[in-house]
């Protein structure tokens, strides 16, 4: 789904996604540094289903995909949450460019969604991230998510499996 506004940071705002976006988003979310801890896979192992699924995702009806950039308007990352059915709890993700790590954007992008979906009336915020992502772990602890549970993930049609936490967060 696509707002009309932007989210806006101190540093940053957010924006919904469009199909502009789809060669910044494929340089983070398809390399195998910056893409590392995600469920999607290398280039390599991109078949037609995953292709469509992902040149269609700005018109995805059961969430919301948005670009993070600086105000200055250069993209810097990505960001996503998914409302449950009654819109109490909205699961998220993200993703910062590695030229912009440990500048403190992530811990700038996932508050200011943090405050969007609390406007939406939501109660809980989740997120699954891999065990051995340590820097994204810390970002969302500091931000005061806790573990709710022990699980794993396997990359797109690749032999990497991740042990995983899923964390939740009261708003």
């Amino acid at each position: 789904m696509k707002i009309p506004e932007t989210i806006q940071g101190n540093r940053i705002y957010l924006r919904s996604y469009d199909k502009n976006d789809v060669s910044f988003v494929s340089s983070m979310w398809f390399d195998e540094e910056n893409g590392k801890y995600l469920s999607d896979p290398t280039p390599e192992f991109i078949d037609d289903a995953f292709q469509k699924a992902f040149d269609n995702i700005q018109d995805v009806d059961d969430g919301f995909y948005f670009i993070i950039s600086l105000n200055s308007g250069e993209k810097i990352g990505s960001i996503s949450t998914f409302p449950d059915e009654n819109g109490e709890e909205f699961d998220i993700g993200y993703c910062i460019h590695k030229d912009y790590w440990k500048n403190g954007f992530g811990s700038e992008a996932v508050g200011v969604l943090l405050q969007w979906i609390k406007e939406r009336g939501a109660k809980t915020v989740t997120a699954e991230v891999a065990a051995e992502n340590t820097a994204s772990r810390r970002l969302l602890e500091k931000l005061g998510f806790i573990v709710r549970k022990e699980t794993e993930f396997k990359k797109y049609h690749m032999d990497i499996t991740y042990k995983s936490y899923i964390y939740y967060k009261n708003i």
